[in-house]
């Protein structure tokens, strides 16, 4: 019999992980991941629920943060996944632009639209481009609310009547799309919220956004 576990053991260990591969990858790819610019709001920050956290950002007192080599590696599976569909849209010839800068004044407001096309029914319109798990793409029904908030940013920001969020499935490449329009009452009420963090002395001690939310890096 322990010849016959001895012969096992070997074959289970006939494929050895090779881990002074992963590990000098790893440490490659790992990095510091710095706060967003301060003195501005942007959308990707405002997208967050949590005052403390959008606080913080906007006064620069958001602490770096270590950035872990699996998230640097979904980072560039997102900048490989903009520069297929840029492929898709040039050769579509329906590309107006690509990483398009959007400002606002009074409160200060900075961010890039992903694309902006040239739509069959909608005329010139910017695209919101984001991947998600097979999970998540499943229960799309309509448009993250994060997502859509992003988005109704650059339509006001950028003046544009509606935008689409278009979802590529990140197991399958399967796709959605969702079109916003413009509303006015929504884009009230994320100027109203600037304002009312820049009003604010000091951050709100309680931090309201999930258990992954930057503030709760930053000592009280």
């Amino acid at each position: 019999m322990a010849g016959i576990e001895q012969i096992k053991s070997a074959k289970l260990n006939k494929y050895r992980e090779d881990i002074w591969l992963v590990d000098l990858l790893d440490e490659y790819l790992g990095g510091t991941m710095d706060s967003p610019r301060s003195g501005v709001f942007h959308p990707s920050t405002l997208s967050n629920k949590c005052d403390r956290a959008v606080w913080l950002i906007y006064h620069g007192q958001m602490v770096s943060s270590p950035l872990e080599a699996v998230t640097q590696r979904i980072f560039q599976n997102g900048d490989y996944l903009e520069k297929r569909v840029e492929k898709w849209l040039t050769n579509l010839r329906i590309l107006v632009g690509r990483e398009i800068p959007v400002k606002f004044e009074f409160p200060p407001m900075s961010g890039r639209m992903d694309f902006l096309i040239k739509h069959e029914l909608y005329g010139i319109m910017p695209i919101e481009l984001k991947s998600i798990n097979t999970s998540g793409f499943s229960k799309l029904t309509t448009p993250k609310e994060e997502h859509q908030l992003q988005l109704q940013m650059y339509l006001n920001m950028g003046n544009y009547e509606k935008g689409t969020i278009l979802y590529e499935n990140k197991n399958d490449q399967k796709l959605k799309s969702f079109i916003i329009e413009k509303n006015p009452a929504q884009w009230d009420s994320i100027i109203e919220r600037c304002f009312k963090i820049q009003n604010m002395p000091e951050a709100p001690e309680k931090c309201t956004g999930a258990r992954w939310c930057a503030c709760r890096r930053v000592e009280k």
